[in-house]
């Protein structure tokens, strides 16, 4: 499993030996189109932006769920989006002001689904739109801008999903 050596090689080697942080779990990672920067989630209830260059954080996002399974970089790189157990994608804008605690607000809860969020990805080339997978055998297409619904796959269809979406 190539994927989970690489994560912990991303971890250990970007968090430092003497970062509290890095006993956490790091569960996903997507990068940039332009391949400049990387978002990572993890147990420890934070998104990290890096730069891929130079292994700086360029932003450290607090998370309303510490339980955090997924996360993806908008096509355009301004915002990224994350899911997990507390069944709700949760979208924030990296340009957003900060509050005074230094924290980037959620810009939008996708909220809808009755399972865990276990993936969820940006639709290529369209910032707007984002596709999320559940444990509750169903993926939902949603307009970011709206927290709308715009299609349900699985679930209450016979043709759908007979277990959970993983990714």
């Amino acid at each position: 499993m190539i994927t989970c050596i690489s994560l912990i090689s991303f971890s250990l080697v970007w968090s430092g030996p003497n970062d509290p942080l890095s006993n956490f779990l790091v569960y996903s990672l997507d990068w940039t189109h332009d391949k400049n920067r990387i978002v990572s989630a993890s147990q420890d209830g934070r998104l990290i932006v890096w730069n891929a260059l130079t292994s700086q954080k360029t932003h450290a996002i607090k998370l309303p769920c510490a339980w955090v399974m997924t996360c993806a970089f908008s096509p355009g790189g301004q915002s990224v989006a994350c899911g997990g157990l507390d069944s709700v994608c949760s979208v924030f804008n990296l340009s957003s002001p900060t509050d005074k605690d230094g924290n980037i607000p959620v810009s939008r809860m996708l909220s809808g689904h009755k399972g865990y969020v276990s993936s969820c990805q940006y639709v290529p080339d369209e910032d707007n739109y984002l596709i999320t997978s559940s444990g509750e055998q169903t993926c939902v297409l949603w307009d970011t801008t709206t927290g709308l619904r715009t299609s349900v796959f699985g679930g209450e269809f016979q043709s759908g999903h007979t277990a959970d979406v993983l990714r």
